[in-house]
């Protein structure tokens, strides 16, 4: 295992670890007899366990978009990002604690029942750093990426045959430096992502500006990529990265711009080159930009980004050269879309709207990207991820 003594930039201090317990369309699936079989959803929320929270099992009625909560499955402190594996039927939860530097955070996996939402816990693992807040897997499942926020800090935990964590990582790398905003006296890792060769993964970073570029090795183990980051606009807080599925194209949301980013990819070396810019808010904006989550859809044709600024979400059709073309914005039926995800079947996206404690529902029109307001709405404290787990 490595320490985690190798740093991109200036130095780091170490955190000191504490072990935390706790516990393209398709047709709708039919059941037999004809009945549309829901959809099952987890979602991730800044919950307490000491006030009964923690994470939430949903359920969604293909024909209406209309949400039924499964109640809390997995009494998780801060589990504010999860991440479905559909192929093995396993759950994965961020403990996004010690964001003040003196803890570590937590990774932990479930076994989930697809009829119930049930979770049975199965491992449980140290984040390598403080403030855990974004997952990635590799593409067996083997192992699971961290971004730790707090801390600055990204960790690859081994997963066994049976969907349990690793007690701890087997890799930890540290970003270092920092921006012009106050809230970039240090690194703070966002995100995580493999790119879909397999072979790389990049790490925003919010405290740094800058994409970290990983070369995935034996076992799950990251080494700088020869190119090692590339670097944004100072202040413009990279949050999340995502890859068109040819693997040709990658398109990041900064958080504190408000901007997306799009960048030619090469696999072959594992580098990224600019191409556009795209703002969320027109030049009329006099706000604070604040963008959040990112995602494309199946077949790549068109991207939607969350805009808590403004409590909207957005669409843009996608280019075959990666340029962005706006094609709508819509109320996020809440306030703060901290986080959203789309359905398996692209028919749905579902917004987790933090401020105002609830989901709301959209429904995908497939031929235009456009999204529709259903009304449909589901009121949960602090929502801020969501995974669905039909395939």
């Amino acid at each position: 295992m490595k320490s985690g003594r190798r740093t991109l930039g200036a130095g780091l201090a170490v955190v000191p670890l504490i072990i935390f317990l706790s516990g393209c369309q398709t047709v709708p699936k039919v059941m037999e007899g004809g009945k549309s079989q829901d959809l099952l959803a987890y979602v991730g929320t800044q919950g307490s366990v000491a006030a009964g929270q923690g994470i939430v099992a949903v359920k969604l009625d293909p024909r209406t978009g209309a949400l039924t909560s499964q109640g809390v499955v997995g009494p998780v402190e801060r589990p504010t990002w999860v991440l479905a594996d559909t192929l093995h039927r396993h759950l994965f939860s961020v403990s996004e604690v010690g964001n003040d530097g003196k803890d570590h955070g937590a990774v932990l996996s479930f076994a989930y029942d697809p009829a119930t939402g049930a979770l049975r816990p199965l491992g449980r693992a140290d984040s390598g750093g403080g403030g855990a807040t974004h997952l990635a897997l590799d593409g067996k499942g083997r192992t699971v990426y961290v971004a730790n926020y707090g801390s600055g800090q990204i960790a690859a935990i081994p997963i066994d045959a049976q969907g349990r964590v690793a007690a701890m990582p087997s890799d930890v790398e540290a970003h270092t430096g920092s921006g012009p905003s106050p809230r970039q006296k240090s690194a703070h890792a966002h995100g995580v992502t493999v790119d879909p060769s397999g072979r790389y993964l990049l790490s925003p970073d919010l405290g740094t500006d800058r994409i970290y570029i990983y070369r995935i090795g034996a076992g799950g183990s990251l080494t700088p990529a020869k190119t090692p980051w590339a670097a944004l606009p100072p202040g413009s807080g990279p949050r999340h990265i995502v890859f068109a599925p040819d693997g040709r194209h990658a398109f990041l949301m900064t958080e504190m711009g408000g901007t997306i980013y799009a960048f030619n990819w090469n696999a072959e070396v594992g580098s990224l080159a600019p191409v556009a810019s795209t703002p969320l808010d027109g030049p009329e904006f006099t706000g604070k930009p604040s963008g959040s989550e990112i995602a494309l859809s199946r077949d790549g044709r068109f991207l939607y980004a969350g805009n808590r600024a403004a409590n909207r979400v957005q669409v843009y059709a996608v280019g075959k050269d990666g340029h962005l073309t706006f094609v709508q914005a819509l109320d996020c039926g809440g306030q703060v879309p901290w986080g959203f995800a789309l359905s398996h079947d692209g028919r749905w996206l579902v917004v987790a709207n933090q401020m105002s404690n609830n989901l709301s529902v959209f429904r995908i029109d497939a031929a235009s990207g456009k999204l529709d307001a259903t009304g449909q709405r589901l009121d949960i404290a602090r929502p801020t991820s969501v995974a669905f787990t039909d395939r």
